[in-house]
């Protein structure tokens, strides 16, 4: 939630976002994030989280259109306050659609085109991990990822979708 936090911040143009669940964690040193004493009267210290603005988001989409309207189906928890506090962003999606497509819904549209820079078609994008509702994750793939032994790296790269399409 820290990292939503500050990008949720520089997404509103604010310098910090308030966030729970930090008391306790060594986190707020490591980081050295600042607390504020509740405004409104409650005696509490707020942790606060400084924006973060990252110079290019890159998102992964299940549709895009021409004009680079993208859209997610399932959660677009980092996705949405990402694209909003980029300075830049650039979407891969699973599928080319038609704008009419997305017409019909507008409220399914995450990030409208006028903030995307570039579009790339990258069926399996996201793999291992999911894509609803084309894929779910790949759970043998990340297990095998995960191992500590050697190749694991480039045994993993040479599955990856993009990996075996070319070759």
């Amino acid at each position: 939630m820290t990292l939503v936090a500050g990008l949720r911040a520089a997404s509103y143009g604010i310098p910090f976002q308030p966030v729970a669940g930090v008391h306790g964690s060594e986190l707020a040193g490591v980081n050295n994030w600042q607390t504020l004493r509740d405004p409104y009267g409650s005696g509490k210290d707020v942790y606060v989280i400084p924006a973060v603005q990252p110079d290019i988001a890159v998102i992964h989409a299940a549709e895009v259109d021409t004009d680079g309207n993208a859209r997610i189906y399932g959660s677009p928890f980092w996705d949405h306050p990402l694209t909003r506090a980029a300075k830049r962003v650039l979407v891969t999606a699973e599928k080319l659609v038609p704008t009419d497509r997305l017409r019909e819904q507008p409220e399914l549209t995450l990030v409208p085109g006028f903030m995307v820079e570039a579009v790339a078609i990258t069926p399996r994008g996201a793999w291992p991990g999911s894509m609803h509702p084309y894929y779910d994750i790949d759970y043998a793939a990340v297990e095998y990822y995960m191992q500590d032994a050697e190749g694991v790296l480039e045994n993993h790269l040479a599955a990856a979708p993009e990996a075996v399409a070319v070759g």
